[in-house]
Parts: C-alpha cells; sequence; structure tokens
C-alpha cells in the first residue's frame, strides 16, 4: 500500500543467491550484532564457498546498505498487509488492535528482523547512507499507517502515525529482549493497552 503520489524509490527485491546471502547476514546480525558482520561470516551462515558476499556485496558498506534496504522492506510489507486486512475496520478499535497484536507476535516468533533492524537503526545515526535507506523505507510505513488513521478518522493521522511507529518498535525490541516464553504474553498484554489508548485520545 503506497501513496498514489507518492513513487515506490525502493530498489527491487533482492532474488537468488543475493537474497540467500542477505538472509543469512540477518542471522549474523541477530546473533552477533553488526561488529560481527563480515562477508566470511554471512558465507558460513549461509553455507556458501568462502568469496561469494564478496562477490556480490564487495565492501562491508554495500553490505550493510543491502541489510537495511532487506531488513526495512520485510518489515514495510508487513504491515503493508496489516493495512490492507484493515482496510474496512480501521475505526474499529477491538479489530486494529486484534490484528497488530498478531503482527507482533508473529514478528517475534522470529525474532531475527526485529533485532538486526534495531541494531542498523543505531548504526544509521552515525552513517548517513544507512540513514537514508531507513527513511525512504520509513516514509513508506508512515504513509500506511496515516492511512489507517485517515480512515479512522484521526484528526492529525500524519502526527499519530509517528508516534504509533515509535511506539511499536519499542514494543517489539523489548518483547525481543524477554525470555522467548515472555515475549508472546508480553504483546498480547502491551499492544491493546497501546491501541484503545490512541483510540481513545482522539
Amino acid at each position: 500500500m503506497t501513496s498514489s503520489t507518492s513513487p515506490d524509490l525502493r530498489p527491487a527485491a533482492p532474488t537468488g543467491r543475493r537474497a540467500e546471502l542477505l538472509a543469512a547476514a540477518v542471522e549474523v546480525v541477530a546473533d552477533s550484532g553488526l561488529r560481527g558482520l563480515t562477508h566470511r561470516a554471512v558465507d558460513a551462515r549461509a553455507g556458501l564457498p568462502e568469496g561469494t558476499c564478496s562477490a556480490y556485496l564487495r565492501t562491508r558498506g554495500a553490505l550493510l546498505v543491502a541489510l537495511a534496504e532487506y531488513v526495512g522492506r520485510a518489515l514495510e510489507q508487513r504491515v503493508e498487509a496489516l493495512g490492507d486486512d484493515l482496510e474496512g475496520c480501521a475505526g474499529d478499535p477491538v479489530a486494529v488492535s486484534a490484528a497488530v497484536t498478531e503482527l507482533t507476535v508473529g514478528w517475534v516468533r522470529d525474532p531475527s528482523l526485529v533485532r538486526a533492524q534495531a541494531e542498523l537503526s543505531l548504526e544509521a545515526a552515525r552513517q548517513p547512507e544507512l540513514m537514508e535507506v531507513f527513511e525512504r523505507w520509513r516514509d513508506g510505513l508512515l504513509r500506511t499507517v496515516a492511512g489507517l488513521g485517515e480512515r479512522a478518522g484521526r484528526p492529525k493521522p500524519a502526527e499519530d502515525a509517528v508516534v504509533v511507529v515509535a511506539a511499536v518498535e519499542g514494543l517489539l525490541v523489548t518483547a525481543v529482549r524477554l525470555p522467548a516464553a515472555r515475549r508472546e504474553p508480553f504483546l498480547r498484554g502491551a499492544v491493546p493497552l497501546l491501541v484503545h489508548a490512541l483510540h481513545e485520545a482522539r
């Protein structure tokens, strides 16, 4: 769900071996942080011959940017799907709460993307080329959330969207820091509180 007046400036989604390498890079970052992200580590995680990653992404900077694009696209696509699911019920806090809860629970069942996004977000504050990537995909994310707010009759949907995205990011990062058994119960309690608080603040 992208704005009809805002072209999609994201690069095409990676395919084939490049996609395989970036999926492996997500796991490396999730397990070892950005300090552990090397071409050799990605090759090893992907089970590919040494030198494969550097053949596709020659420098570490290129690897970081490609990984940020990959992670950002994956997260944004899930939120776009949520927006489509809520097309006709954006003003119903019960329906919105249930859908957003299932979205966040689904993320923390496979928390690697959340961990990688958190690591890359912090690094983006130090690297302008990464910040450019994150601003691009976040703009699409904010448009999707703001669209939900517009359909729900929110008076300031764009401002609400900034708060919602930041709040959900915070809940996800908090959840993946918890032991695995506590993540889903935490989100099932916290997300409805957030959604209903926003609805009542109209």
